[in-house]
This record gives C-alpha cells, sequence and structure tokens, in this order.
C-alpha cells in the first residue's frame, strides 16, 4: 500500500482540554497507533500494561499502552496506543482505524469511512474469522492457538490482522463482536467451535 499521513486528534477522556493533535503516517502492519511518550504524558494519560512487539530485524521490543480518546475526519472512538520513546516513528495503526470505522485508501491516500462487517453477530463470518474456522476444522489450527499459530495456518493476511484480530475479538472486549476465549496468556480458543458443529 502506498504510504500517506493523516491527521489524528489525541486526549486523556479526564482532560479533554489538554488535546493535541498529529499528523502521523498511515500503517496498516501495526497493531496499534504509536504515539509520543512525551505528548501521553502531558496529557495525563495512565500506563495500562507493557507489551511485547516484534520489531522489523526480529526482535522483541517491549512499550508502555495507555487508554485514550481519538478523533480523525470527525469520529470518535475510544482507543489503546502505545506510548511511544522518541527514537519510535508516530503511526496511526490498524485498531485505532477500524475503532474509528475508516478504512485505508492507498488511491486518494486518505482515511475513508467505511462499512465493517458484522461477523458472527449477523450469521455471516468476514474473510478472517471464515480462514480461521477452516484452519480449524481441517486441523491446520489447534486450539489453543497464538498469534503465531494463527499466522502460520492462514497465510495471506497483513501483519496487523495477525497481531490485532484475537486480542480484538476476545471475550469481554466491551466494544466488538466476541469470537474467541482467551484461555491463557496469549492462547485463544473459538467460542462457538466449527469442529463440534462440523461433528454434529
Amino acid at each position: 500500500m502506498g504510504s500517506f499521513s493523516a491527521k489524528l486528534r489525541v486526549w486523556n477522556p479526564d482532560r479533554p482540554d489538554q488535546a493535541e493533535e498529529i499528523e502521523a503516517l498511515v500503517d496498516t502492519g501495526a497493531a496499534f497507533s504509536w504515539i509520543h511518550r512525551e505528548r501521553l504524558e502531558r496529557m495525563g494519560a495512565v500506563v495500562l500494561r507493557r507489551i511485547g512487539f516484534r520489531a522489523i530485524d526480529g526482535s522483541i521490543i517491549e512499550r508502555d499502552t495507555a487508554a485514550v480518546w481519538v478523533a480523525s475526519n470527525g469520529f470518535t472512538a475510544p482507543d489503546i496506543v502505545v506510548m511511544a520513546e522518541r527514537s519510535d516513528t508516530e503511526v496511526i495503526g490498524v485498531h485505532t482505524i477500524e475503532g474509528l470505522g475508516l478504512a485505508a485508501d492507498p488511491v486518494q491516500k486518505k482515511l475513508i469511512p467505511t462499512v465493517m462487517p458484522a461477523l458472527a453477530a449477523s450469521g455471516r463470518l468476514g474473510r478472517v474469522a471464515t480462514a480461521i474456522d477452516a484452519a480449524l476444522v481441517s486441523g491446520k489450527l489447534v486450539e489453543p492457538f497464538s498469534n503465531e499459530n494463527f499466522r502460520r495456518a492462514c497465510p495471506g493476511f497483513g501483519g496487523g490482522t495477525y497481531q490485532a484480530f484475537l486480542w480484538k475479538h476476545r471475550r469481554g472486549n466491551g466494544y466488538t463482536t466476541e469470537l474467541f476465549e482467551l484461555v491463557a496468556p496469549n492462547r485463544f480458543k473459538r467460542i462457538h467451535s466449527p469442529k463440534a458443529s462440523a461433528r454434529s
């Protein structure tokens, strides 16, 4: 996808008057948005937890995350962002883009409103959930599975999908379709197992 930047307004809901607007690279390979720690600390954002991320060279780096509100193109949503260090690039990731109900348009080089798939809520599954179900039925994916197991069993999706999809659609997420149960650290089970359905 051709690279482009977009504007994103970020604020701590406890201090909405201290919002900051950034212009950052739209990166559909990044699960979360990365925003410099200094900005987030100025607005009083509180650390949620520390998460490991795989860098381009394959090494694992750890960064804190924070809960904020974000807005772009007139759309607003709660979000979890990475507290980036000075050496890190600020980017707008998939979690933020999808949470706002937007999509990255590489032709127009901007974020545009989109109609999100309802997945299991409407009885129809999106491409990612369908691929996971097919892999479970065929035995390519065995429960409980990790993000990396998902990547190996279901190739062809963007890097951000492998990092964020299972976490975003886990039980208890509070705002989107629940498809998976987190049963151990980074180990998921499908809530309505397609293997059980295939046997019945």
